[in-house]
């Protein structure tokens, strides 16, 4: 995959760019082409041609590169493939064209905030703060760089037990442990939170808010809204063979990238 990629994928030159941009606070990305940078291209440029429907979206490297912070660079290659592709995560239904699994989830968080946040839910909507300006940063990314980057590992190692329903759960239970403070702000006030301040350090301890997450995990699955109805349908799952279809280059092209 690797190699094909240099040859094949369109996806390449993006892919480079955003590498570069990837958690350049973390030691292991500071240098350019540095060891980890190389092998954050690597995975990237692989499964863009492993998986040929999602191809490469932004986003994803942040995904990939919390996996590479634990994991060498062939088994980050499979543990992404995984995350995409089986059913407790289905994350490839959040990246395919049309975000087909966003808009469900969306929907169903917004469904979720009238039954449970009644308060908030309707001062957000007088302040015209739409869920559509924070839940595409959240869901398909598991809430990478909306939250602290300590609580951001813990986020993740709960999505990868839990699947998806931590999604539905941990959206509620920021907007919940932040109600008060939310419920003061107008709407640039909101703006600022979703953008900024939640990435800040939290007054709640990590520990706390996953005591708060998995409450709110155990109270929507007793009111059987952890996950968003309908269930997933086809179209949120590959239907083109993984690994097997590349892009062939025309007669006389050059290859995308030969760099890294």
């Amino acid at each position: 995959m690797k190699e094909a990629a240099l040859v094949s994928s369109w996806d390449i030159m993006q892919i480079n760019l955003d590498v570069n941009r990837t958690f350049r606070s973390h030691t292991m990305f500071w240098d350019r082409y540095g060891v980890r940078q190389r092998a954050l291209f690597h995975v990237l440029a692989a499964y863009s041609v492993y998986d040929t429907e999602v191809g490469y979206c932004q986003g994803m490297s942040k995904i990939t590169a919390i996996l590479l912070t634990f994991l060498p660079e062939e088994d980050t290659f499979w543990a992404l493939a995984q995350l995409m592709t089986i059913d407790r995560h289905a994350m490839h239904g959040f990246f395919i064209p049309g975000f087909q699994k966003l808009l469900r989830f969306q929907a169903h968080h917004e469904r979720v905030l009238e039954r449970a946040v009644p308060d908030l839910k309707k001062h957000m909507d007088e302040e015209q703060m739409s869920t559509g300006i924070y839940t595409p940063k959240w869901f398909p990314q598991c809430f990478l760089s909306q939250t602290p980057f300590s609580l951001t590992q813990k986020l993740r190692d709960v999505y990868i037990l839990d699947g998806e329903r931590v999604l539905t759960a941990m959206a509620y239970t920021i907007l919940k442990v932040h109600r008060k403070c939310l419920l003061k702000l107008p709407l640039e006030g909101l703006w600022e939170f979703v953008r900024d301040s939640l990435a800040q350090p939290w007054a709640l301890e990590d520990e706390a808010v996953l005591r708060h997450l998995r409450a709110s995990i155990t109270q929507f699955r007793r009111m059987r809204c952890d996950l968003p109805p309908p269930p997933a349908g086809p179209e949120e799952f590959p239907t083109r063979p993984l690994g097997l279809e590349l892009v062939s280059l025309a007669p006389g092209a050059s290859p995308p990238f030969s760099g890294l």
